[in-house]
């Protein structure tokens, strides 16, 4: 029996959320493969919401993605290679997967699988093995800003 690629299970989840809407796909802009704008090279944890119905096409292949993005109102040409893809999401259901030993220690740091390490031992590259899917729990929900007295709230929301 063959087993399955690492790109292969990324993709097909891709794919699938694709299908239904939209994707959040969540990268390691550091790696040298992925070509994004040079102020998010540095981002450990980039995410793009991704959809088929963009005016420019978007190309998704077992490699990685390649789609013409908007950042800040300008389009940027992206390729996000299969490699550097640690979690992939429905934005609107939380159902999702996160490869484990594609994200970065940053990430695992946060999410407390790696606080027991020593030091010495947390580095920024990425576990070798097959990789581990655990289900993204679900978004928390914001509460939203209270709103002044004779100010109106913005309906557009700053994501970091």
């Amino acid at each position: 029996m063959q087993s399955i690629s690492h790109n292969k299970v990324k993709y097909d989840f891709i794919v699938s959320l694709l299908a239904e809407g939209d994707a959040m796909v969540c990268l390691d802009a550091r790696k040298e493969e992925v070509h994004v704008p040079p102020e998010h090279k540095g981002n450990h944890s980039l995410n793009f919401i991704l959809n088929l119905n963009f005016k420019k096409p978007i190309e998704v292949a077992e490699d990685g993605i390649c789609a013409t993005l908007s950042f800040g109102g300008r389009p940027f040409p992206c390729v996000l290679p299969m490699e550097a893809i640690w979690a992939a999401y429905d934005p609107h259901t939380g159902r999702g997967q996160v490869w484990g030993a594609h994200a970065p220690v940053e990430v695992l740091e946060q999410l407390g699988n790696v606080a027991a390490l020593p030091k010495e031992k947390k580095t920024h590259t990425i576990p070798t093995g097959p990789p581990k899917l655990v289900s993204l729990p679900s978004p928390k929900k914001n509460k939203p800003a209270p709103q002044r007295e004779g100010k109106k709230r913005n309906h557009l929301r700053v994501i970091k």
